[in-house]
């Protein structure tokens, strides 16, 4: 069989890996500057993703059995627009534009079972009375442009950070306490399968800076079971049909659900391309290219082990020397620590180094000596 994979950057890696394993022949599309993925690849073809009428000719050509990529905004669309022109298994397109408008993601997800509304408005050159708020661009990933803000004076502020992210409008909407997690699921032919749920740590406001993930979730099982059964309501709600998905939650102090957003791929930061199949039995990557290819099984998921991984930048600086201790720990999967001269992280980019642990239980970065 032929996949073509969208994109060579470092969410790519483990689809092209995953798919030798499988023996299935890749296709890769990307600029040739930065295709890290290369090598990897069967056949590469060195063209922009955005030249789509191209890809489309060439995967034709080829004639691919499915298309796919992972962990990529800029990739997801192209994948959809491409399954959609051959009649292969995607988002679709139009289903998959609609989700990364967090405006119509708030719009449906407050009318579905077992989530708790959230106000909001999409900012018009008006302002509504919601503060606190969350200021966020309606179509921006990974925290970029978010802001928190708590009263009127830091309005403006924020709504320049986030418009200085996007083209297509801003979002405002009320704050909601709790503890954030996201939940990794797969789908297809619109069958939703949750596979894991993460625990996530963030810098807190004003940007909310991803500085960790912990599988499993720590949650008590009763708010898991919940969060399970309201899922797939939630993807049957903005009809999302086929791949992966990384839905971002908070959790009130009440047992509140509340959506944070809905990406239409695998999550970053080392979630979907090595967190969840340490943590689980599921070759997650695995599942996303069945999916594509139309020969998915259901997922048997059992949680086997504790994974996750740690972030270094200005906001854990006080964990600095636990990063510094990490050598030869026999739960230490991998590091990669760019720079000991800390700068303050704004998004999930600029950070400057991480590592992974995998263990019976969670690595806790006060215990490293």
């Amino acid at each position: 069989m032929k996949l073509a994979i969208i994109g060579a950057a470092l969410g790519q890696v483990q689809l092209c890996k995953k798919a030798r394993e499988m023996h299935i022949e890749t296709i890769g599309f990307a600029w040739e500057k930065g295709a890290i993925c290369k090598s990897l690849f069967d056949k590469f073809y060195p063209i922009s993703i955005y030249e789509t009428d191209k890809i489309i000719e060439i995967c034709k050509k080829e004639k691919i059995d499915g298309v796919v990529t992972n962990a990529s905004e800029k990739a997801i669309d192209i994948v959809a627009i491409v399954a959609d022109a051959l009649g292969l298994r995607g988002g679709p397109y139009e289903t998959i534009k609609n989700i990364k408008d967090k405006t119509y993601t708030r719009l449906v997800s407050n009318k579905v079972p077992g989530f708790t509304p959230i106000p909001f408005y999409k900012y018009d050159g008006r302002k509504n009375e919601i503060y606190p708020c969350v200021i966020k661009p309606c179509t921006a990933a990974g925290k970029r442009g978010v802001s928190f803000v708590r009263c009127e004076a830091d309005f403006e502020k924020a709504l320049v950070y986030a418009n200085a992210e996007t083209k297509n409008g801003v979002t405002i909407e009320g704050f909601a306490e709790g503890q954030e997690i996201s939940v990794e699921s797969i789908s297809f032919d619109e069958n939703h399968y949750v596979i894991q749920i993460t625990d996530k740590e963030n810098s807190g406001a004003p940007h909310f800076v991803e500085l960790g993930h912990h599988q499993p979730s720590a949650l008590p099982q009763n708010i898991q079971n919940r969060i399970r059964e309201a899922i797939p309501k939630l993807l049957d709600a903005v009809q999302f049909k086929n791949g992966a998905t990384h839905i971002e939650i908070k959790i009130g102090n009440q047992g509140e659900i509340y959506l944070i957003e809905i990406n239409p791929r695998g999550g970053g930061d080392g979630i979907s391309n090595n967190l969840v199949e340490m943590s689980t039995n599921c070759d997650y990557v695995k599942k996303m290219i069945e999916v594509a290819l139309g020969t998915f099984t259901p997922p048997v998921v059992k949680n086997t082990n504790h994974a996750g991984i740690y972030f270094l930048c200005k906001q854990t600086e006080q964990y600095i020397n636990a990063f510094k201790a990490l050598k030869n720990q026999p739960w230490l999967v991998e590091k990669n620590i760019s720079s000991f001269n800390l700068s303050e992280a704004t998004g999930n980019k600029n950070r400057n180094g991480y590592f992974f642990y995998c263990s019976d239980k969670k690595i806790l970065l006060d215990e490293i000596h």
